[in-house]
């Protein structure tokens, strides 16, 4: 009996350890359209999923397919960076086993996927946001539905962006060429939200304040919402350029801010957008493509640009250092510190 006891015990703590992911430290991951980094014996350049530990200067290790154009990519943070998601020219790309293996998960009309969201709690349900609409699965990637209802032309269907509320997750605010679209039940509809501005190029939500919205745009600057989208104001102060591609609030701290896009370097502001600074000090290219802040050490901040790589600031990015990935053209950065309840 001891020993039939000791064995279902035994099975019972396989069973628990096969569920439960394994822990990992913090990561840093990139992804990349276009590298000069190459596969022995290849002349085509080597693009996908970077990640490296921050706290070191050790090499960056590849993860994805070779060779493609990765628009963005999200992580499923329940699993300990066991699920991922890749959003490329060919399609959506998923990994169940840490990035070791990918799985090509959508068909041949859903391609130039620009972006990729898992929802919170549930990796069955997946977004993604492409030129052609707005795509949803709830089988885990294997059938994809296009959810294109009050999105009229293709201004508005052209997606580069979008953000899932983290208080209410059927609702969600897509960025488009025509304006700034919500849905409230999931995706299954969408109608305007108030800001009648065009060239959206990105959207993002404050982590604390789910009313709070930002967004960039294509030649004309950034605006700000505190009403959930109904009400919107340009916030320029300080300035003096208009296209932006990223914008990103730091975790610990929503009054600051950052943001960057064509030629500008790397803008910050302390209050809420109402002022910003202009930092290029250390950067030797100033198209920058996306940042993140470090969820636990907010003066880490990361940067990625247009045929630069990755730069670094350890003092809140005001001086910056060049990271790697040579002549890389960096679509995304996340910072995921798998110990932490806040990793994006």
């Amino acid at each position: 009996m001891r020993k039939i006891a000791l064995v279902l015990g035994l099975a019972v703590l396989l069973a628990f350890a096969a569920e439960k992911a394994p822990a990992k430290d913090k990561r840093l991951y990139v992804s990349t359209f276009r590298t000069s980094f190459h596969h022995i014996g290849m002349k085509i350049s080597l693009s996908g999923l970077f990640n490296k530990s921050p706290e070191s200067d050790t090499t960056w290790q590849f993860y994805g397919r070779p060779n493609n154009y990765v628009y963005g990519f999200d992580i499923f943070l329940p699993s300990q960076g066991e699920i991922m998601a890749l959003a490329t020219h060919t399609g959506v790309h998923q990994s169940r086993d840490g990035g070791k293996t990918w799985k090509e998960t959508s068909d041949w009309k859903m391609t130039e996927v620009h972006s990729v969201q898992f929802d919170r709690t549930n990796s069955d349900i997946v977004y993604a946001g492409t030129p052609y609409g707005f795509y949803k699965s709830v089988d885990g990637g294997h059938n994809w539905q296009q959810k294109n209802n009050g999105l009229h032309g293709p201004d508005a269907t052209y997606i580069p962006s979008f953000v899932v509320s983290h208080v209410d997750p059927d609702h969600i605010f897509a960025a488009t060429e025509d304006v700034v679209y919500e849905s409230k039940d999931a995706g299954e509809s969408w109608r305007k939200a108030g800001l009648e501005i065009p060239h959206i190029r990105v959207i993002e939500q404050n982590p604390q304040d789910a009313e709070m919205l930002v967004v960039g745009t294509e030649d004309n600057g950034l605006y700000f919402s505190l009403s959930s989208g109904k009400h919107w104001e340009k916030r320029e102060d300080g300035v003096v350029h208009s296209t932006f591609y990223t914008v990103t609030f730091d975790p610990t701290n929503p009054e600051v801010i950052y943001a960057g896009g064509f030629s500008t370097g790397i803008y910050k502001s302390v209050d809420g957008g109402q002022k910003w600074q202009n930092y290029i000090n250390g950067l030797d290219n100033l198209d920058i493509s996306t940042i993140a802040v470090d969820p636990i050490d907010s003066q880490k901040v990361y940067a990625g640009s247009l045929n630069g790589g990755v730069f670094g600031s350890e003092d809140g990015g005001e001086t910056w250092s060049w990271l790697g990935i040579d002549n890389g053209q960096i679509s995304e950065i996340k910072v995921v510190d798998y110990d932490g309840e806040d990793n994006e």
